[in-house]
């Protein structure tokens, strides 16, 4: 099997000996197959592309992304302290960073598809620990478990997405992956009301972890269903080198971009069901406008993945940025618009730019190429992360706010706007 690699040039950046990109779900059926006519996707690859999305519902909505909108519960019952809460959520970021390494690392090696089903295993395992856990150190070590599977699953995810439909919409594959995470904080809010509304327990966070771990053996269960039986022998995806991301014409402004947008979204997106807590809003409420950004970032990776393969892909990460700027500040007025402007705003461009710049990679990259150089990007981003729940918690325990980091958060996201406004020069023309 020949794929897009560090091989040879072309119009779209390093190619391998094959002229159109390879239908190579190697992930998921593990087999080689042309890609579809432009136009039009098989149920095949349709179906492909869902499950793939529900793997990252689980893996990063779920396992990652549902902590937030529990994190108040969760202090009530076992924490009794933001700061404590802060670390918890640095273990999650820590077990993520560490994934991306072994996980980039692993992506020369082995096939995509596996690394997605190991890490559906370590979040179903990190889920079903969160539903039993009874102290501070079981839920770290639980969180911990999740957050390797979230790296798992979330790197080889958007290049399979990729090569599933050709270069032509990479954008919008990589986006339809990418809204399963946005799925899984749309579910995160709902659920956890209808679990308070049916125990009468306004703290109740464990059956939602539970819910939530049945959903990922389900999952599971599907990504064995959809793969072959029998698999490709090795020798047909050659072992690639770790640092094949700098075979991606200007990628340090995207290792930069993604970096970036790590500290801003840490910064706001951990304590946003908190700060609207500390300014009176409701559980419920709170959980509904965590639940609109689920809904918006399901939109955020579909337009901006579609948007992306029409126009200038740093044209569109600039616009993503800029949302993020806006959402913190909003969030702070603490009005019903404002806050819904921002979850709206912060939905989109938290699925919307993570989009823009897996598309990018998946210009000049794809198999374990892709995997490997998109693993590099996601390890900054998981390095950049980890400062920002420590930091937001404890300044929002010792002033009783969260402006401080919001404002931050906001300034780091308008060094994204220059970033993306630079890689202007390295964008393809369609």
């Amino acid at each position: 099997m020949t794929v897009r690699g560090v091989t040879g040039s072309g119009p779209r950046g390093p190619v391998g000996t094959a002229e159109p990109l390879v239908f190579a779900v190697c992930a998921l059926d593990e087999t080689v197959t042309p890609p579809p006519p432009a136009g039009r996707l098989g149920a095949r690859a349709v179906v492909a592309l869902l499950v793939i999305a529900a793997a990252s519902m689980v893996a990063q909505g779920f396992g990652r992304f549902t902590y937030p909108v529990l994190l108040d519960a969760i202090n009530d019952d076992i924490l009794q302290s933001y700061g404590r809460a802060g670390l918890l959520g640095t273990a999650s970021l820590v077990a993520y960073l560490l994934g991306t390494g072994v996980v980039a690392w692993a992506s020369t090696r082995i096939d995509a598809g596996s690394l997605m089903r190991f890490g559906i295993v370590l979040s179903l395992s990190g889920l079903a620990l969160l539903t039993v856990a009874p102290d501070f150190l079981t839920l770290g070590i639980a969180l911990f478990i999740a957050g390797l599977g979230g790296a798992a699953v979330w790197i080889p995810a958007p290049g399979i997405g990729a090569m599933l439909v050709g270069p032509a919409r990479a954008g919008l594959a990589v986006g339809l992956v990418g809204s399963g995470i946005g799925m899984g904080i749309v579910v995160a809010g709902p659920l956890t009301n209808a679990v308070r509304t049916a125990s009468g327990d306004a703290g109740a966070w464990r059956p939602v972890y539970a819910v939530q771990a049945g959903i990922a053996a389900v999952v599971l269960v599907a990504l064995f269903l959809i793969r072959r039986s029998t698999s490709p022998p090795s020798a047909q995806q050659d072992k690639v080198p770790f640092g094949v991301i700098r075979t991606v014409p200007g990628w340090y402004l995207l290792v930069g971009a993604f970096a970036v947008f790590g500290v801003a979204y840490s910064l706001y997106f951990y304590f946003l069901v908190a700060q609207l807590r500390s300014a009176g809003w409701s559980p419920s409420a709170s959980s509904l406008v965590f639940a609109l950004t689920g809904v918006a970032s399901v939109l955020g990776g579909l337009v901006f993945g579609r948007l992306s393969d029409r126009y200038p892909r740093p044209n569109v990460m600039a616009v993503g940025f800029a949302l993020m700027v806006a959402a913190p500040l909003l969030s702070l007025q603490g009005t019903p618009v404002s806050v819904t402007a921002a979850a709206i705003a912060f939905g989109l461009c938290v699925s919307g730019t993570p989009t823009t710049i897996g598309a990018m990679v998946a210009d000049h990259l794809s198999g374990r190429a892709f995997g490997a150089a998109f693993g590099t990007l996601t390890l900054g981003f998981g390095i950049s992360q980890l400062a920002g729940p420590p930091f937001a918690g404890f300044v929002g325990e010792a002033t009783g706010s969260f402006t401080v980091p919001f404002l931050v958060a906001s300034a780091m996201a308008a060094v994204g706007i220059v970033i993306s406004l630079r890689a202007r020069r390295f964008a393809i023309r369609r």
